[in-house]
C-alpha cells in the first residue's frame, strides 16, 4: 500500500487537522505493516498558485517560452501529479478556513486536477483518470457544520469530495472533528469522534 499524506494547516503545533491526519495514517500503517508513506506539508511549504504560463502549457499551448522559473513550476506540478497517481490511499489534513479549504490546499488541487492528466472530457461526460484509490479527509472545524443549517455554509467537505470524484476517486471518507472551538465539545471530544468514525470505516 502506498499512502500519500498531505497536511495543509500552517500551524505546526496545536493543529487539530495535523493530529487527526496523523492518526489516520498511523492506523492505516498499523493495519498494513508494509505501507509506504509519502508526506507533503503544504502548510509549511505551500505550492505556488498556477501561473498563466504554466496553465497555458498544461493546456497544450506551443508559444510559451520556458524560463527556469517556469520549468521549476512545471517540475513541481508534474511531481505532485505523479505522487497522486502512484498512491493507493490519499490522506488529506483539511481544516476549514472561512467556510472552505486553506488556499495552499486549493493551490495543490489546482496543480493536480488537470485535463488530460487526472480527468478528461468525453461526449458522455467527465471521466476521472485516477480511479481505484481510497481517500480519507481529516476534516476539522471550530464550529459545527454537519447540521442542516451548518451545511449551507460548508464549502469544505463538499468541494473536496466533488473534486476528488472528478478525478475518479469516488471511495472517499470524511473523518470529521468539528466543534473543536466550542466549549461543549472541544478538541479532545472532536478528535475522539473522528477516531470513532475512522475505526467504524476500517472495521466495516
Amino acid at each position: 500500500m502506498k499512502i500519500l499524506h498531505l497536511d495543509s494547516s500552517p500551524f505546526t503545533t496545536g493543529s487539530v487537522s495535523r493530529e487527526l491526519s496523523a492518526m489516520i495514517v498511523a492506523e492505516l500503517c498499523a493495519r498494513n505493516p508494509g505501507a509506504e508513506v509519502t508526506y507533503r506539508d503544504l502548510g509549511v511549504t505551500p505550492p505556488p498558485h498556477l501561473s498563466a504560463a504554466a496553465m497555458s502549457l498544461l493546456h497544450n499551448a506551443q508559444d510559451e517560452v520556458i524560463t527556469p522559473q517556469l520549468q521549476a513550476e512545471l517540475d513541481g506540478i508534474y511531481q505532485s501529479i505523479e505522487e497522486l497517481t502512484a498512491c493507493d490511499v490519499l490522506v488529506i489534513g483539511a481544516p476549514m478556513y472561512n467556510h472552505a479549504v486553506p488556499s495552499n490546499l486549493k493551490a495543490w488541487i489546482d496543480q493536480v486536477c488537470q485535463k488530460g492528466k487526472t480527468f478528461r472530457y468525453t461526449p458522455q461526460g467527465v471521466i476521472g483518470l485516477i480511479p481505484g484509490k481510497t481517500a480519507f479527509i481529516a476534516s476539522t472545524r471550530g464550529g459545527v457544520y454537519s447540521t442542516e443549517e451548518g451545511k449551507l455554509h460548508d464549502f469544505q467537505e463538499p468541494y473536496l469530495t466533488s473534486i476528488l470524484e472528478l478525478m475518479g476517486v469516488s471511495d472517499c471518507h470524511i473523518i470529521r472533528a468539528e466543534g473543536v472551538s466550542r466549549q461543549a465539545i472541544g478538541r479532545e471530544k472532536g478528535l475522539a469522534q473522528g477516531r470513532e468514525t475512522l475505526l467504524q470505516i476500517l472495521n466495516a
